[in-house]
């Protein structure tokens, strides 16, 4: 019988008796031996003459006194029942399997089921009671009952935010993880099957379509299995051998419903055959845009805050967990769990490393400071603590301020000398060495202590040490009078932390704090325009084009009235024109682009990547507006400031050279298109992960180059490449995927006609 075939019966019970039958044809008709096992279990229901229909309550079952029905479904039925004896009064969740359907088969299921739990013994899993017979022959098993909500009633009900329900449902990762430990699949996670008591306590039930990972199949199984296809794996829902990544993927969609408020695939109401379809064809859209406000009942600032927290990481862990390839999920229940961990520790998760260049970007922000190698630790010190040495310059009071700071730093520096210690260690190395000798060095100067532990705070930032960093930002803070210069000094640097995390309402509110001291003090305008900037970075990057607009113009008018440097204004002129491009503003985006342009360039070499950033954003403001020619010049001159500052082989060339090269086609220069491609190709082949979306878009780039070419051999091998790669990514946008099949039909089709034509005695257009 097809494994399905009670799920579905399950799901036509539910239905008016006269269109059980019609349902069942129109959800399985696509399968005719899945229709054929259905509609013959529809028939042994209706000649039991309607046994297993709950109309009426038994009195008793065993030693239980029935007190009332907590649900029915086509496996059985639920009770909530008591019963009594000297000296105590016990409640249970008592299940009564529907003898007769499913056969043999359900009965020793419902028995493995009762001796599984009779012997498992974990917190977030209800425990069995006792178990036997009813008096018509039917198994029960009486259960821990547990007095609770389903798991996203109960998040809805308390207003849980997004790290709380993560939190909630690391219990549940935890029992499944317990269970697979003990070999045993559930197969059927779903909301009503987590119960969380008042106390907060995640129970999981209904282990009634377990499997054993220890049969004779191996470490898969199918067997008679009903399901709930809107929890259910692809695998599972075609029939086929399961795994406990199949577990694993329901735990996926459970927390996606957990923090979007949504599915993860709408197929409600569909057959199977087009549930199954839809999953295999097409990857989930990333969690952060699908989150539904109104049902999870978030205010408009709230929804913006919620997807915020919700996009990057944690999109991509979820992504990883909805894989419609087994392999590709992570590998168990406890590595999903793992994951979710670092992303509430703030630590980089495992689903992003096969990006190569995720924990460069992670921390790295619109003009912020380059960081010197990990091997140069003397010139990594000077830039890292330097930073605290000259703050204490700036503001001292006394002048053993500014010279303690030195003095400090001279002696990291002596420490790292090769000389002294035999090797270069690395800027880590040199930090943590520096760390104890704080406390006796400054001792009696908290103001110089705060100095030189800001300056390593932001220095482990870089480094991506962020616990590290979070410490000193802390220390730094508690050393500060709240509301003095110094101490919105460390809510700016705990800022860009709280960014590099991901949560952007933390670094939003620090920000916003430190802003409210400068802009009160006269003479910390120049600050208060620095902090301006970040904002605006910041609301770029979340999409509030509105509000990055005004800081950048505030921004900008502070900078022209103190008269800041070329790299500074040119820097701050470069986030306005982004804001700009934002709104739609193209000629005013143009203008500050234009301004940003000319002063950073007199700026270089210090300002080459804020250049080289301007240069790139920029062309993409004249592609948009149909300038083609100038976004070109404009994106060649972004790859020459990067070559001469990286050299020739350094991966950041690839993005500039595939936009440059798509361009090059479009203006009819196919030769230098094909070489400019081709290079990219090659970076993009060397320095990115096979499963780096970055890789695939160049891919996909080339493909279109190729196409102008008329080389359509080569064309068809990019977009398969391009395809190849945004299947391997957990976090690949369905359209990009459609854009390579579309650009692979387009080279096979275009193949064809090449054939016909040169057949006919024709030249190719």
């Amino acid at each position: 019988m097809d494994p399905r075939a009670l799920s579905l019966l399950e799901q036509a019970l539910d239905q008016p008796a006269d269109a059980r039958e019609r349902f069942l044809r129109e959800a399985a008709g696509d399968f005719p031996a899945l229709l054929e096992d259905t509609l013959a279990l529809l028939r042994a229901h209706g000649e039991s003459e309607g046994r297993f229909e709950p109309d009426t309550l038994p009195s008793h079952i065993g030693d239980w006194r029935v007190l009332e029905r907590l649900g029915a479904g086509g496996m059985g039925e639920v009770f909530l029942a008591e019963r009594e004896g000297p000296g105590f009064r016990q409640r249970a969740a008592l299940k009564l399997s529907a003898l007769g359907i499913g056969g043999a088969a359900a009965v020793a299921r419902f028995h493995a089921e009762r001796q599984f739990l009779a012997r498992f013994e974990h917190p977030n899993i209800a425990h069995v009671i006792d178990g036997g017979n009813a008096a018509d022959g039917r198994p029960y098993v009486a259960m821990e009952y547990v007095d609770g909500e389903p798991i996203d009633r109960w998040c809805a009900n308390r207003s849980l935010t997004l790290r709380e329900r993560v939190q909630v449902f690391l219990q549940v990762i935890a029992a499944v993880e317990a269970a697979h430990r003990a070999l045993i699949l559930h197969r059927d996670i779903k909301p009503a099957n987590v119960m969380v008591t008042a106390e907060g306590q995640a129970k999981l039930l209904d282990f009634g379509i377990a499997k054993s990972l220890a049969e004779e199949t191996g470490l898969t199984g199918t067997g008679f299995a009903p399901l709930t296809p809107q929890f259910a794996s692809p695998e599972q829902l075609a029939g086929e051998p399961l795994t406990t990544a199949s577990d694993v993927f329901a735990l996926g969609l459970l927390l996606h419903l957990l923090l979007t408020g949504r599915h993860a695939f709408d197929h409600a109401g569909q057959s199977t055959a087009h549930a199954l379809a839809l999953m295999r064809r097409q990857a989930p859209t990333r969690p952060s845009g699908r989150v539904d406000g109104h049902a999870l009942a978030l205010a408009p600032r709230d929804l913006r805050q919620w997807r915020s927290l919700l996009s990057g990481d944690l999109d991509r862990v979820l992504l990883k967990a909805l894989a419609a390839d087994p392999e590709r999920r992570y590998a168990s229940a406890a590595a999903f769990g793992e994951d979710l961990g670092r992303w509430l520790s703030s630590r980089p998760v495992a689903a992003r490393q096969g990006d190569a260049l995720y924990r460069a970007r992670l921390f790295v922000r619109r003009n912020a400071l380059a960081v010197a190698s990990g091997c140069a630790a003397v010139l990594a010190l000077s830039v890292g603590l330097g930073i605290a040495a000259q703050q204490a310059m700036q503001v001292a009071r006394e002048a053993t301020r500014a010279e303690s700071a030195r003095a400090f730093l001279l002696a990291l520096i002596a420490d790292a000398n090769p000389v002294v210690s035999g090797r270069e260690p690395t800027l880590k190395e040199a930090l943590d060495q520096a760390l104890p000798r704080i406390p006796d060095h400054f001792r009696g100067q908290p103001e110089s202590e705060a100095d030189v532990r800001l300056g390593i705070g932001v220095a482990y930032t870089n480094l991506m040490q962020l616990d590290a960093a979070q410490a000193q930002f802390t220390r730094a803070l508690a050393l500060r009078a709240p509301g003095s210069r110094g101490w919105a000094d460390v809510l700016q640097a705990r800022a860009l932390l709280a960014w590099t995390r991901g949560r952007t309402d933390a670094a939003e509110a620090d920000y916003r704090a430190a802003l409210a001291v400068f802009l009160a003090d006269p003479e910390l305008q120049r600050e208060a325009g620095e902090v301006q900037n970040d904002l605006a970075s910041l609301m770029s990057d979340l999409g509030r084009f509105d509000e990055a607009a005004a800081f950048a113009e505030a921004s900008v008018a502070s900078g022209r009235r103190l008269a800041v440097d070329d790299g500074a204004l040119g820097a701050r002129l470069e986030n306005l024109g982004s804001a700009l491009q934002g709104l739609g503003q193209l000629d005013r985006s143009d203008q500050a682009y234009r301004e940003a342009i000319e002063r950073l360039g007199r700026a270089l070499p210090q300002r080459t990547v804020a250049y080289a950033v301007a240069l790139n954003n920029f062309a993409l403001v004249q592609r948009d507006r149909g300038h083609r020619e100038e976004a070109l010049t404009l994106f060649q001159r972004a790859v020459t400031v990067r070559e001469e500052a990286f050299g020739p082989d350094h991966a950041d060339l690839a993005g500039p050279l595939i936009n440059a090269a798509r361009l090059q086609a479009d203006l009819g220069r196919i030769d230098d298109a094909k070489a400019s491609a081709a290079r990219a190709v090659a970076l993009a082949e060397r320095a990115f992960a096979p499963d780096y979306v970055g890789r695939g878009h160049v891919h996909l780039g080339a493909a279109r180059v190729a196409l102008a070419a008329g080389d359509f051999s080569d064309a068809r091998h990019h977009a398969e490449a391009a395809l190849a790669v945004f299947e391997r990514a957990d976090s690949a946008a369905p359209e990009w995927l459609d854009q390579a099949r579309e650009l692979l039909g387009a080279a096979a089709g275009q193949a064809s006609g090449q054939g016909d034509e040169t057949s006919a005695g024709r030249s190719t257009p």
